[in-house]
C-alpha cells in the first residue's frame, strides 16, 4: 500500500509538473509582431545566454547583492558588480565621472550593451568633454534595487575612496512595489525572503548543546521540509486552499510613507553632495501602470493583466498619486534638479514597454533619456565651466 500511494504521488507530481511547463511555454503575447520588443530579435537568444551567464551573485553587505564579473558581447559586468558601459577609454584620466543609479531598467534589462541608459547617456556627454578629453560613465544600477539601496550603494563607493562628479538616480516602480509588498515604504523588494533565508540559516547553524548526531537529525529534516514544500503537488494543493485574497494596506498610507521616505533619502544624498563634491539628479521613471502613450495590442494586453490583479492595481493606485506630490517636495530640496519622467510618451505611438514591470524597447531609450538630458547637460556644462575658471584662476602668473 505504502509503495502503491508513493507511486501515484510520484505520478501525479510529474503530471502536475508537465502540465506546468506546458504552460510556462504558452505564448504570453499576441501573435502579432511587435516593432522594437527586444525578446523577437535575431540577437536575443545570445543575449538571454548572456543574460543567464549573469544571474550569478554576489553577496554584498548592506546592499545584499551585487552582480558576478562576466565578459560577454552584450553582458559585461566589471569586478566591481557594474555592468560595463560602452564608452571611450583614452585618456586614462576623465575630466568628469557619472554615476547612474536604478534598477534593472537602469542597469538594462533586457538592453544590449550599447543601447542602455547608460549608453545613451555616455554618447551624449562626450560632445560635452571638448577635443581630447572623455567624461566617464558608470552604471552602477542593479535588478530590483530600490532608492535607498542606491543611497547605500552610493555611500560604499564613497567610503572607498570613489569620487563622483554627477549622480543620477532613476526610480519609481521597484519602490512603490516594495512599498505594496510589505505596507510601509523604505524596504527592499521581497524583503520576506530575506527574512526567510536568515530563519534558515540559523536553524541549520549548530546549536551549542548539540552532539553532531542530534545535528546531522536537525539538518536532514530541515532539509527534508524544503524539499517536501517544493514539491509541485504540495504548491498546487496550497494554491487551491490559499483562502480569502491578501489584503494590501491603503494607497493614500502607503503615498505618504513612500515620499516621506524618498524626501529623507534624497536629504542624505543632498549631505553627501556638499561634502564630496558632486551634482545629484534624480528622476521618476515612466511606468506602464499609468503611462498615457497610445497602447499597442501588446501593451494593451499587459495593462489589462496590471488591472486584473490586486497587487498591481495597487501598484497602479500609488504611481498615480507620488510623482506629483514629489514633485512638490523635492522643489525645495533639490531645485532644478528632479524630473518626473512619469508622463513621457504620452500619445506616442512607438512600442515603449515589453512587460508589466516597466521594461523597455531599445527604440524607447533615447526618448526616456530627452527627459532628463536637459538638466544634466546643464550640470555638467556648469560643472566643466567652473572647473576650466578654478584652472585659469589657479594659473602661476608671468608677473
Amino acid at each position: 500500500m505504502v509503495g502503491v500511494t508513493l507511486l501515484l504521488v510520484g505520478l501525479l507530481e510529474v503530471a502536475i509538473r508537465v502540465r506546468r511547463a506546458w504552460a510556462e511555454r504558452a505564448p504570453a503575447g499576441p501573435p502579432t509582431y511587435v516593432v522594437g520588443d527586444p525578446r523577437k530579435e535575431s540577437w536575443n537568444a545570445e543575449y538571454k545566454r548572456e543574460f543567464e551567464a549573469a544571474r550569478r551573485l554576489n553577496w554584498r553587505s548592506y546592499v545584499y547583492f551585487r552582480r558576478a564579473p562576466i565578459e560577454g558581447k552584450e553582458i559585461s559586468v566589471d569586478s566591481m558588480g557594474y555592468r560595463v558601459t560602452p564608452q571611450p577609454t583614452e585618456p586614462a584620466v576623465p575630466v568628469a565621472r557619472v554615476r547612474l543609479f536604478g534598477g534593472s531598467t537602469m542597469w538594462g534589462e533586457p538592453l544590449r550593451a550599447a543601447h542602455t541608459i547608460p549608453a545613451e547617456v555616455a554618447r551624449r556627454l562626450q560632445p560635452l568633454a571638448g577635443a581630447g578629453a572623455r567624461i566617464d560613465v558608470t552604471n552602477a544600477g542593479e535588478i530590483g534595487y530600490v532608492f535607498t539601496q542606491e543611497v547605500l550603494q552610493l555611500l560604499l563607493d564613497l567610503r572607498a575612496g570613489i569620487r563622483p562628479d554627477l549622480v543620477v538616480f532613476y526610480d519609481g516602480i521597484n519602490d512603490v512595489a516594495a512599498a505594496v509588498q510589505r505596507g510601509v515604504a523604505g524596504e527592499p523588494q521581497n524583503e520576506f525572503k530575506r527574512d526567510a533565508e536568515f530563519r534558515l540559516g540559523r536553524q541549520l547553524e549548530a546549536a551549542g548543546s548539540e552532539s553532531p548526531l542530534q545535528r546531522d537529525v536537525r539538518t536532514a529534516g530541515t532539509l527534508a521540509r524544503l524539499l517536501f514544500a517544493r514539491m509541485a503537488i504540495v504548491q498546487w494543493a496550497q494554491a487551491r486552499n490559499a483562502g480569502a485574497p491578501r489584503v494590501y494596506v491603503g494607497a493614500d498610507s502607503l503615498v505618504a510613507s513612500l515620499v516621506r521616505v524618498y524626501e529623507q533619502n534624497a536629504r542624505l544624498v543632498e549631505y553627501l553632495a556638499a561634502q564630496y563634491g558632486f551634482v545629484p539628479v534624480y528622476v521618476w521613471q515612466p511606468t506602464l501602470h499609468v503611462s498615457e502613450k497610445q497602447l499597442n495590442p501588446y501593451e494593451q494586453q499587459l495593462r489589462t493583466a496590471i488591472e486584473s490583479d490586486s497587487f498591481q492595481v495597487r501598484v497602479q493606485q500609488v504611481h498615480q498619486r507620488v510623482p506629483r506630490l514629489l514633485d512638490s517636495v523635492m522643489r525645495n530640496i533639490a531645485p532644478g534638479r528632479f524630473v518626473d519622467a512619469s508622463g513621457s510618451f504620452k500619445g506616442d505611438t512607438q512600442p515603449v514597454f515589453v512587460d508589466r514591470t516597466g521594461h523597455n524597447t531599445e527604440n524607447a531609450i533615447p526618448t526616456i533619456v530627452d527627459t532628463f538630458w536637459g538638466v544634466l547637460s546643464r550640470e555638467t556644462a556648469h560643472m566643466l565651466l567652473t572647473r576650466s575658471a578654478q584652472a585659469v584662476r589657479s594659473k602661476p602668473s608671468n608677473y
